[in-house]
């Protein structure tokens, strides 16, 4: 998690399985990783955050050995529902590409917190800035026909790397997921889905991202009332999630 692979220079920078340990006297939190990630996001936090938390998780489709299967919104809620989410529930946090999922995710189950790392913003907002962004060609590819998205990414290096990230059986699965992952995110209906704009987001973001500028993450928030923006001076899409989980977690008690 240290590094999302949200990494252009890791692919931008988890059908379907469930990690968690149930403490009906702790707070439950969901975390998900960047794209691609798995469940097992989990095993990087510290100890000394997991014992204040019962914190959850899980596969996204075509993750963590998973099969492919297109992502919908549906299918999120019931992966969220199975992983041990119930509505209600303390919060959760999303970083890199698994930011807009956990804002879905927030408003379905009218969680109490959701709190962003390094998030990436629907399609709108990404696209009036992606002339900052290096990974514009890369979205672009997402939105149109795979064998494009194919092309794009088997060009990057470190392309074992994603697979590795992704817990994939094999780059065609990584790749395929990544681009059904991509192609909801940017869907234009995906903020019809979020219906509630009253929804509390606590933000983290560095200044000098470009992977997702933060001038696209200042236009998505400015419709939610309720959202706080934290800049992080001098840091880019390459930030140590687990302090800002910390952070985050310490603004919520």
């Amino acid at each position: 998690m240290k590094k999302s692979l949200f990494l252009i220079a890791c692919f931008l920078t988890t059908l379907f399985g469930c990690t968690g340990t149930f403490h009906t006297n702790k707070p439950t939190v969901c975390i998900l990783g960047g794209t691609p990630s798995t469940k097992e996001i989990l095993n990087l936090i510290p100890d000394s955050i997991k014992s204040q938390y019962n914190f959850i998780s899980f596969n996204r489709p075509g993750f963590g050995g998973t099969v492919n299967e297109e992502l919908t919104d549906e299918m999120l809620f019931k992966l969220a529902k199975d992983a041990g989410l119930k509505n209600n529930d303390f919060g959760i946090i999303g970083v890199s590409g698994g930011a807009p999922l956990s804002i879905l995710i927030a408003s379905k189950f009218k969680l109490k917190h959701c709190g962003i790392i390094s998030g990436m913003v629907p399609k709108e907002a990404y696209f009036k800035y992606a002339d900052k962004a290096i990974t514009k060609g890369i979205m672009e590819s997402a939105l149109g026909d795979y064998k494009d998205f194919e092309a794009s990414a088997m060009q990057f290096p470190n392309l074992d790397e994603i697979v590795r990230q992704a817990g994939a059986n094999s780059k065609e699965i990584a790749l395929r997921a990544c681009y059904d992952e991509f192609n909801f995110i940017l869907a234009d209906s995906l903020l019809s889905i979020i219906k509630d704009h009253s929804l509390k987001i606590d933000w983290w973001h560095g200044e000098d991202d470009v992977n997702v500028p933060i001038e696209s993450v200042e236009l998505f928030l400015s419709d939610y009332s309720n959202s706080k923006l934290n800049r992080i001076a001098k840091a880019n899409h390459e930030i140590d999630a687990n302090i800002y989980i910390s952070k985050i977690l310490k603004g919520w008690k």
